[in-house]
């Protein structure tokens, strides 16, 4: 227990200074700093799972699920420091962060047990939302272009976690580690809007973009690895 209370405050404070300097653009110090940012929630996962030994299935899943996350981290940075390399960091992010949310789903759905037809509102909620995403982009003015497919299949997996966490929580009659999971997961979601908006966008590049972006991502991660500790 201890040393998940040192490791967390520890973490969120580096996190934080890399969200401040990330918003001035990419840079290879930036990416050191993003890849102890990202590691920082990782051993706040792993710290959470050795203070809650019992729920050793679903902090073994968030970690795995954490640990694609931080490799889809640095390929996403790697993509604005080599660009004629861009679109195959991309789609390498892309393919990171969706395995990791199998991860994420994975852990859910084995430890809250949820009734099958619940699980199916969860992929028919996951599919809708993925072609809002899509079709509001001309409003938006988000033109996702050749990333158009790839986009939609990230956006399936990335609801369903949401969804599902949703769905988890209401059914254990609001546990806590459930509730900090979903919050986790749309502060993840949230940054994944705010980041197709940076990536996809026009004129949508400024400092607010990359700070909130990836505010809320790390905010999510960390409640996501947080929820372990809570799980029962």
């Amino acid at each position: 227990m201890p040393y998940y209370y040192i490791v967390l405050p520890f973490g969120l404070i580096v996190s934080f200074i890399f969200c401040l300097k990330r918003g001035k653009g990419f840079s290879i110090s930036n990416l050191m700093l993003k890849s102890v940012s990202s590691l920082c929630y990782m051993l706040t996962a792993v710290f959470a799972l050795i203070s809650n030994a019992e729920q050793y299935l679903y902090g073994s899943l968030i970690i795995f699920g954490g640990a694609l996350g931080l490799v889809g981290d640095i390929l996403l940075d790697l993509k604005g420091i080599y660009k004629k390399d861009e679109s195959t960091y991309l789609k390498g992010g892309f393919i990171f962060f969706l395995i990791g949310h199998v991860f994420y789903s994975s852990a859910i759905l084995i430890t809250a047990k949820l009734q099958y037809w619940i699980i199916l509102i969860c992929v028919a909620a996951s599919i809708i939302f993925a072609w809002l995403n899509l079709l509001s982009s001309k409003i938006t003015k988000v033109h996702f272009g050749a990333y158009r497919s790839i986009v939609f299949i990230y956006a399936i997996f990335l609801a369903f976690t949401l969804s599902t966490s949703i769905a988890a929580a209401i059914v254990t009659h609001f546990s806590k580690g459930y509730v900090i999971l979903a919050i986790g997961a749309l502060l993840f979601t949230l940054s994944d809007a705010i980041l197709s908006n940076t990536f996809f966008g026009r004129n949508k590049d400024s400092f607010m973009y990359f700070f909130t972006n990836h505010l809320t991502y790390y905010a999510g991660q960390y409640l996501i690895a947080a929820s372990i500790l809570f799980m029962k």
